[in-house]
């Protein structure tokens, strides 16, 4: 009886030492932490030194010298500055009717602003292809003028029809510059300066959003006016580049265009597709690059 209890607790024993010991994994996370730190802290400095040393040597020595956020800053205040100087505005009228100088005047040097005559031959491919490339977009809207032997052209708007004819026609010549963002009067040195049929058709500009710009073509005119009153962004015309069309005097009435900007902040000209006004602007435009700001009408207005 006695030896039996006692060999019970040797098989107990037994069997205690057969049983696999456990594994405490908790002691190992440290280390692996310590390693994957060690790993990562020798990748960066070999980046580091991999930087200087390889990718620096094919830079600029400005920016291999620790400089590349100044030169940022100093683009964004370049591009800040360009922002801040007048604003120069040029639309060229008229077009739609010579396609190869339309075509010419779309990839120019400087930023201007199309304005076609509706019913032009070239008018809705010429505009699409202003509006395809960014380009601020106008309807140039034939109004009566006082001399009846002057003929604004097809789709003009003229006192003697009645309002309802007014902005029929003008919502014709509208559908032929589809694209527009904007207007601005052809001739009309009878219509702006006459305020009923001024505020006929700028009720019809309202309804649209579009922008007006007067071209002051009589010092009679109403234009600006009538757009205030009916609650449009409006502007009016500074200069003609081109009363006389030579290429040295487009360039002086761009000198009078600049220096009415440095003045007021914003001045807009009004020239036309001959090839002594484009040759002229593109010569001259460049001259002014530190002085002001070329934009289009859109750029003004956003």
């Amino acid at each position: 009886m006695t030896a039996a209890k006692k060999r019970a607790p040797r098989a107990k024993k037994g069997k205690k030492a057969k049983a696999r010991p456990r594994r405490d994994y908790r002691r190992l996370i440290a280390p692996l932490l310590l390693l994957s730190l060690l790993v990562v802290s020798l990748l960066a400095v070999g980046y580091v030194i991999f930087f200087r040393t390889v990718v620096a040597g094919e830079l600029p020595r400005e920016v291999a010298e620790g400089s590349g956020p100044a030169l940022v800053t100093r683009g964004e205040e370049q591009l800040q500055a360009k922002r801040d100087l007048p604003k120069v505005a040029i639309i060229i009228d008229d077009l739609g009717y010579d396609e190869k100088i339309g075509m010419e005047l779309l990839d120019f040097p400087i930023e201007l602003t199309y304005s076609f005559l509706p019913y032009a031959p070239f008018t809705r491919k010429l505009s699409r292809l202003a509006h395809r490339h960014g380009k601020t977009v106008f309807l140039h809207l034939p109004l009566e003028p006082i001399d009846s032997s002057k003929d604004p052209g097809p789709g003009a708007l003229y006192l003697a029809d009645s309002p309802v004819e007014q902005r029929e026609k003008f919502e014709s010549c509208l559908s032929q510059v589809p694209y527009a963002r904007g207007v601005n009067n052809h001739m009309g040195s009878a219509f702006t300066a006459d305020r009923a049929a001024m505020a006929n058709i700028m009720s019809v500009a309202r309804q649209r959003s579009l922008v007006f710009v007067d071209s002051i073509t009589t010092p009679e005119s109403l234009g600006v006016e009538t757009a205030r009153q009916a609650g449009l962004k409006v502007f009016s015309r500074a200069v003609f580049l081109d009363n006389v069309i030579d290429e040295d005097i487009v360039c002086i009435q761009l000198e009078k265009l600049v220096r009415e900007a440095e003045r007021a902040g914003l001045a807009i000209g009004i020239g036309h597709p001959h090839r002594e006004t484009r040759d002229a602007i593109a010569r001259c435009a460049a001259t002014y690059a530190d002085r002001v700001d070329f934009v289009g009408i859109g750029q003004i207005v956003q």
